[in-house]
């Protein structure tokens, strides 16, 4: 959180429970078949912190907004970017073949409509398709990122932004539901598809705008908010252990329910202390840290490891510990660099 706003607890364990469901997911989708429920608890969160940041500022300036969401996202993906290509160059170049397209796909923000183009399986192929696999995640952040300082000054300038914004959530959470039962779009577009995805961000930006808007915060009774938080992590794990993302119902119904009830959980953490301070522990807090730096190198690692064929179980524990050492570097560098700027 910035400074002048107070910090939400909680929302580091949700980030870790995240992580963790997408890190075992891209090294292990066999055994961890549903680790991509991960993918939603960031999208909630970020829809969350956007708004919080965006209504307690009060003011918007859109430049301004692009400009510090920029220097956010930026550095550290073009140095996973850049560290990733020169290390394919080196052991299989092969695979740099058309790159440029993927590169630009990335940076520009629509890398998840180019793998649709390109009908990019991300369940079937994980393992053996591109070391940027997992930027579609990052692409429908940046649009999203786009469209919400004009979203919201349309929201304000409205005279009840809070309701139009409640409304047009509810919209979203049809959107895949309806196709994924009228259409004929693959599992894989639906997936990708920044209107089917828009949902969870939307849950997470009306939480934020409500959390940032309120002036006295009811609690919630502690016996209730940690059944609720005790569900709510038997139930994921569960998900990710059990359910595969070539089930049919994973888009008819199964994301769009985990939002929700995952929007269920950040808004117990944030009307409830102590469930955010059992979340929060301080190894959670070290981890949460870095997370955004873990998600971009924990995939290009995998994927250059199992080029190599390095799968033994000592070289899984090499690729976490080199992951951790990237992940911490790239976090001190940017934030060194930010400073002298």
């Amino acid at each position: 959180m910035t400074r002048g706003r107070k910090r939400i607890s909680g929302l580091d364990g949700l980030r870790t429970l995240a992580l963790a469901g997408v890190l075992l997911y891209h090294a292990f989708p066999r055994q961890v078949p549903g680790g991509f429920f991960g993918v939603v608890i960031f999208f909630v969160i970020s829809g969350f912190l956007t708004a919080y940041a965006t209504v307690s500022r009060g003011r918007i300036g859109v430049l301004t907004y692009y400009r510090r969401r920029l220097v956010r996202l930026y550095p550290a993906l073009v140095i996973v970017l850049f560290i990733t290509v020169e290390a394919l160059a080196l052991t299989d170049h092969f695979r740099l073949i058309n790159a440029h397209e993927e590169v630009a796909s990335i940076l520009f923000g629509y890398n998840n409509y180019w793998q649709i183009a390109k009908q990019a399986d991300y369940f079937a192929n994980l393992s053996n398709t591109s070391a940027f696999t997992h930027l579609w995640y990052i692409a429908v952040l940046i649009q999203f990122e786009l469209f919400w300082p004009w979203l919201y000054l349309v929201c304000r300038r409205s005279g009840n932004g809070f309701r139009l914004l409640g409304i047009l959530t509810l919209i979203s959470l049809f959107i895949m539901p309806v196709r994924a039962l009228f259409t004929e779009a693959s599992q894989t577009v639906l997936y990708y598809s920044t209107d089917t995805r828009i949902h969870a961000l939307l849950l997470g930006a009306l939480l934020g705008w409500q959390a940032a808007g309120r002036k006295q915060k009811k609690r919630m009774k502690p016996l209730l908010a940690l059944i609720t938080g005790l569900v709510y992590v038997i139930v994921s794990v569960y998900l990710f252990l059990k359910v595969s993302g070539t089930d049919p119902a994973v888009c008819r119904y199964g994301l769009v329910l985990y939002a929700l009830f995952t929007a269920v959980m950040l808004w117990c953490c944030v009307n409830s202390r102590n469930l955010g301070r059992l979340l929060d522990l301080p190894p959670v807090q070290k981890v949460s840290a870095y997370s955004y730096e873990i998600y971009l190198w924990q995939y290009p690692v995998l994927f250059l490891f199992s080029l190599k064929g390095w799968t033994a179980g000592w070289q899984y524990a090499l690729q976490l510990v080199l992951i951790a050492v990237l992940s911490v570097w790239t976090h001190t560098f940017v934030n060194r660099l930010s400073k002298r700027h």
